[in-house]
């Protein structure tokens, strides 16, 4: 806080609903982190980072913390996706404390105060505030009149808010500027020495007009090749670390999605029609579709570009007068109709200032308002900043809506949410045009009671006769010709399984300690619509894969090896005697192709056979050579071998950067590997 003090200055009173703050917008639900506490509450270990575990408690109160900055900000959102992004926050978070800043720190990196004063107010502000939307102009630009506006307000703000939602920018912008130095020390630590530089240009000047023929391997059995056990227990004690693997299982399912029958749909319609005669009608728009539609309400008024609906709802809205009902369009599982609410002629933003009064003090603000209509004193009101539609609906502020086409220069709103009264100073207004509000009237077509008691009892009928053995899974889906899927190295961290996004219940089963291979769950019901059971053909420990699993792949690998040993010796026999490129594709059935101007230093080639380009780079010319690649062999001629100076210096510097680009995107996986990071957030969450 210590920047904040030196720039804070006392202002006026600020209303902290107006700030729409858009760092965060997740919110974990508390019923989902009670389940999880009890579910583990037998081993509360959420994963260990340089040796340190991380408890559940205490992932928890990072969680929590991130949480309530959400919740303080007003958002709203529940959706298993936007969970796992907090909880991914929350995970960083305590990368951070644990790994990256003592990494970064005992690098001899820090950020000062100075600094963060200049990243906060000086000339070097951070990106961390320069995206944030609380902080934006009309255009959506950064604007540091705005962030001093809000810095300016704290003290005012008795609730804490803004104190604390400053205090976690300041973490944020002091962690990214430890990430750019640590970045920035890494990239810089990537140079090429002068003679490596002067190498690299040598190189890459060097070229030659290569022409060539290719004998590719046969991709059939064949039985004169074989490899033994001895081979196969060789290759993978040279290659284990390449065999490594989390704990993993191979599983089979049956799914019942469950959709509405024809029945659902001719159901559905025929409760449509009759409300789509009361929707024509109805005088309360609002009311009746709060009371009526699956959709909500929205009181958002759209110009022609921002509304992107079918044709029927596009010719309606903007080239019909209000009142005017579409026709009724059935789309993805659903019936529904629109009419057009309201038309205004209005702007897309509005500069606003502020006073407030109480709800006692009406007469008085009526007062001020034509007082101030007479001759605007702008000193009398508090800076709000530019106002958009979206800025007001993400504050819940929809009542200062009519900013937009205020025919005064001051105008007095009564907010329900806020129980205040505002005198609202419009000076400048961006140009106004055509906008719309509509009301839409949706039913969705859902399964019915009947749809649902069809489908699971045809689930629970298969599930029962499974009786937990995978054999009587194989055999009943047999019979009922029911669509089995399989699912190979399924991780624990899995949450989606086919059309299913959030099916951890299912993954929870697969992976508790009591599931064996060879079992088969009972019902398991995700999100109400998906209907599995599931059996575990395949357990896997975490650790190196079972050298008996992996054979078969080791094997093919030797195979390709000898396969091309073997071709190679063919065709060295066969073209013996051959002087020329000709006689060879002759004789090997294949034609000649050329590459012009080939470099060892090139990426221009690099898709092509490394082998080839090596060889190809460093060969005599005018000699027939072959060289074996990866799946075939080459027959190959360098003519026309030149040194040139097109290859400079820039571009060496730039093959360079772009190496140390590379190692710098790798930073984190190898900060994280050194680490020795174990994440069991899954089998929480």
């Amino acid at each position: 806080m210590a920047v904040l003090e030196k720039i804070r200055v006392k202002f006026g009173i600020l209303i902290t609903v107006l700030v729409a703050l858009a760092l965060l917008s997740f919110i974990l639900d508390p019923q989902t982190l009670r389940s999880a506490a009890e579910r583990f509450s037998a081993d509360n270990k959420v994963g260990s980072m340089n040796g340190k575990s991380i408890s559940y408690r205490e992932f928890y109160e990072e969680l929590n913390n991130y949480t309530e900055i959400a919740k303080m900000m007003g958002q709203n959102a529940s959706s298993e996706e936007e969970q796992a992004e907090l909880r991914e926050a929350a995970w960083q978070s305590i990368f951070d404390n644990e790994v990256f800043i003592p990494k970064a720190t005992s690098a001899g990196l820090s950020v000062g105060e100075a600094e963060m004063l200049d990243l906060t107010q000086g000339s070097n502000i951070s990106p961390v505030l320069m995206q944030q939307g609380t902080f934006a102009d009309r255009s959506g630009n950064f604007s540091r009149e705005a962030m001093v506006d809000f810095v300016q307000s704290i003290d005012s703000d008795e609730s804490g808010n803004a104190a604390r939602y400053w205090s976690f920018l300041e973490e944020s912008i002091y962690r990214n500027q430890l990430y750019t130095k640590y970045s920035s020390l890494i990239q810089n630590s990537d140079f090429q020495t002068e003679l490596e530089k002067r190498r690299s240009m040598a190189e890459s000047n060097v070229t030659a007009d290569v022409d060539y023929v290719f004998s590719p391997i046969s991709f059939g059995t064949d039985s004169t090749l074989t490899v033994s056990n001895a081979e196969i227990n060789a290759f993978y004690k040279e290659h284990k670390e390449d065999f490594k693997q989390p704990a993993n299982r191979d599983i089979e399912y049956v799914l019942w999605e469950v959709v509405p029958s024809a029945q659902d749909f001719a159901d559905t319609k025929e409760e449509f029609e009759a409300l789509y005669e009361e929707f024509a009608k109805a005088d309360n728009l609002k009311a009746f579709v709060t009371l009526n539609s699956d959709s909500k309400w929205n009181p958002y008024y759209f110009s022609e570009d921002q509304l992107a609906v079918t044709p029927e709802f596009q010719e309606t809205a903007f080239h019909q007068p209000v009142g005017t009902v579409s026709p009724i369009v059935e789309e993805d599982n659903a019936y529904a109709a629109m009419r057009v609410a309201s038309v205004r002629n209005m702007a897309d933003s509005a500069r606003v200032f502020y006073k407030v009064f109480s709800l006692s003090d009406e007469d008085k603000a009526d007062a001020f308002v034509a007082e101030q209509n007479r001759k605007v004193d702008s000193a009398q009101f508090s800076k709000m900043g530019w106002l958009t539609q979206d800025r007001l609906m993400a504050s819940g502020l929809m009542d200062f809506d009519p900013v937009f086409d205020a025919q005064q220069k001051v105008i007095k709103v009564k907010s329900v949410n806020n129980q205040a009264i505002f005198a609202l100073y419009v000076p400048e207004k961006t140009k106004p045009h055509k906008k719309v509000q509509i009301a839409t009237l949706v039913k969705n077509v859902l399964p019915s009671d009947d749809t649902y008691r069809d489908y699971q009892m045809k689930a629970v009928e298969f599930a029962d006769a499974c009786d937990g053995k995978y054999a009587n899974f194989q055999k009943i889906a047999r019979e009922q010709d029911l669509p089995v899927v399989p699912i190979n190295n399924m991780l624990q961290t899995n949450r989606r399984i086919g059309p299913a996004e959030n099916a951890r219940e299912v993954v929870y089963w697969v992976f508790d300690k009591k599931t064996k291979a060879g079992d088969v769950s009972d019902l398991k019901i995700v999100d109400n619509k998906y209907y599995f059971v599931t059996a575990v053909t395949k357990a896997r420990k975490e650790g190196y894969a079972d050298i008996k699993e992996v054979a078969p792949d080791i094997r093919t690998v030797l195979l390709g090896r000898k396969a091309v040993d073997k071709k190679l010796s063919e065709v060295t026999a066969d073209i013996a005697g051959l002087t020329t490129l000709e006689q060879v594709a002759d004789k090997l059935g294949t034609t000649i192709s050329h590459y012009p101007g080939l470099s060892f230093g090139s990426t221009q080639y690099s898709q092509n056979d490394p082998a080839f380009v090596g060889a190809a780079s460093v060969a005599d010319e005018g000699t027939l050579q072959a060289v074996k690649g990866n799946v075939g062999v080459y027959v190959f001629e360098v003519g026309n071998r030149s040194t040139g100076n097109f290859f400079t210096e820039a571009d060496a510097a730039t093959q360079q950067a772009r190496s140390a680009s590379y190692h710098t995107s790798i930073l984190h996986d190898v900060i994280t590997n050194e680490a020795e990071i174990k994440d069991n957030r899954a089998r929480f969450f």
